[in-house]
């Protein structure tokens, strides 16, 4: 009996071509910086097509964004996937924030999500795109919490200042001489400040 590989379709070449061009994109912004990449350099490491880039992204800036929002969803599904089975509340946040400090030490989430996608995206349409995976998840998080009197902060604002001290202790951690003890002293910290937010 002769088994015939079945071929893939325009949709599904066209998602793998994508997937090729975002994979290339990210290891060419990590190492370069947006300023100093240059398509030529995609193109060769994805080994595609110019044509191609611009037929799927239009053109740099939007296949940074791209990219950005690739790390996003990268993020958004480790914590989401490793989060214990019945974690909520308070202890979700806490899960949460410390699992996406453990990711963001990365080179690629440093240099692409915290660096610069703010500044080559926007900071209004990157706020957007955060909100729709692990920021959108924290003020999903602390929405679902009791408000313990009408002065409290909002789920935004509370958001937004966790995902900061998130952004700030990786920046320190990747920069710290040693790593690991500045990880556990940062994943500490954050600790305490997030129970220090539920007791308050």
């Amino acid at each position: 009996m002769t088994i015939v590989a079945r071929m893939p379709t325009k949709v599904e070449q066209s998602t793998r071509t994508r997937t090729r061009i975002i994979s290339a994109a990210q290891m060419v912004f990590t190492r370069d910086g947006y300023a100093k990449a240059s398509l030529a350099d995609i193109v060769k490491k994805a080994k595609v097509t110019t044509g191609a880039i611009y037929h799927h992204f239009g053109g740099k800036k939007d296949l940074f964004t791209a990219v950005a929002e690739h790390l996003e969803q990268v993020i958004l599904n480790e914590v989401t996937s490793t989060t214990p089975h019945g974690t909520t509340g308070w202890d979700a946040l806490e899960w949460g924030a410390l699992k996406t400090l453990e990711i963001s030490i990365r080179p690629e989430i440093q240099r692409i999500v915290f660096r610069e996608a703010p500044t080559v995206v926007g900071l209004t349409e990157w706020r957007a795109i955060e909100a729709k995976y692990a920021f959108g998840l924290m003020m999903q998080t602390l929405g679902s919490l009791p408000r313990k009197s009408t002065n409290e902060t909002t789920p935004e604002v509370t958001a937004q200042i966790l995902l900061g001290a998130v952004t700030e202790a990786a920046h320190a951690v990747a920069l710290s001489d040693k790593p690991d003890q500045a990880l556990t002293e940062a994943k500490a910290t954050l600790t305490v400040m997030i129970r220090a937010l539920e007791n308050r």
